[in-house]
């Protein structure tokens, strides 16, 4: 990748590493960051994901409403990163972490912020979930399918009816705009990216991170933290391929469009089909695939 001169400031988000090149020359190159960050609510631990460092308190933010524990910005008092001590990582446990040293998000609720959830349709946590995720994944932790179909309930119906889908031109057009805001992956070439924009094909967030699925918990949990969710009337782009997992994320803040560089799976299909969500998969210039539902 794009070689830097020593002395260069390595920008956040990345590492300077000693590679071997052809002919034996030994120079540095940049990887992505991958550290683990526990998130807690009210002082009990709830997950600990392997992510890029930057934008924690989005990261927590977005999966704490993705996963309908929060049912908005109004449901948190307070958020704080803190750093972990130097060097520090956790001791692994079967999969949970015992007496974790690394980083964390400390979020307050609100008062009343659990109730207030529930009465909004939002359904309750799983008792005693707290899980470890790695990078990869948007569903780990997961206990059982009914953890997963507790995430279904309570999706909107994005555009009843059925959606109508933003002109092709301008839905082939958004890979390249999100790609032009990702500055860790010129660095890198190994990083994932997610952007909201408007209909109009403007650029509002754009957040990059090694799990796909954090990128998305961040830049939505980015408009979370500003009290401006649900999402309605926006568009989700992301770098890599649309699976049902990161659908769901988009569907849990009303986003009515979605639109990835990579392929789509079959249940991302069926569940933006059932919701009445416009997806377009393969999306560049000249090409795409725009999923409809089949009567």
């Amino acid at each position: 990748m794009r070689d830097m001169p020593v002395e260069e400031t390595v920008p956040a988000g990345i590492r300077a590493v000693p590679v071997r090149r052809s002919g034996g020359r030994l120079e540095n190159d940049f990887v992505v960051v991958e550290q683990p960050l526990e998130i807690r609510v009210d002082g009990r631990p709830v997950v600990v994901t392997m992510r890029t460092p930057g934008h924690d308190e989005e990261l927590a933010a977005g999966f704490l409403y993705a996963e309908g524990i929060i049912a908005g910005g109004g449901a948190i008092a307070s958020v704080q990163a803190v750093a972990g001590e130097a060097g520090g990582g956790g001791q692994a446990d079967g999969t949970r972490l015992a007496d974790f040293a690394g980083d964390r998000v400390e979020v307050t609720l609100a008062a009343g912020a659990a109730a207030a959830a529930a009465a909004s349709g939002v359904p309750e946590p799983a008792a005693g979930r707290a899980f470890a995720a790695t990078a990869a994944c948007g569903v780990c932790g997961k206990e059982s399918i009914e953890d997963l179909e507790r995430l279904n309930q309570g999706l909107p119906v994005v555009a009843p009816g059925g959606a109508a889908p933003a002109p092709i031109e301008q839905l082939e057009a958004l890979p390249d705009r999100l790609r032009a805001a990702q500055a860790l992956f010129d660095a890198t070439g190994g990083i994932h990216a997610a952007g909201i924009f408007t209909p109009e094909g403007e650029r509002l967030c754009v957040r990059e991170d090694v799990g796909r699925h954090n990128a998305v918990d961040k830049v939505i949990g980015h408009f979370v933290l500003r009290d401006a969710v649900p999402l309605h009337d926006r568009i989700l782009v992301v770098s890599g391929r649309a699976g049902f997992e990161l659908v769901q994320k988009a569907l849990r803040a009303a986003i009515p469009t979605m639109v990835s560089v990579g392929a789509a799976s079959s249940l991302a299909v069926e569940m933006a089909a059932g919701a009445g969500m416009t997806l377009y998969s393969f999306a560049g210039r000249g090409r795409g695939n725009l999923h409809v539902a089949v009567r």
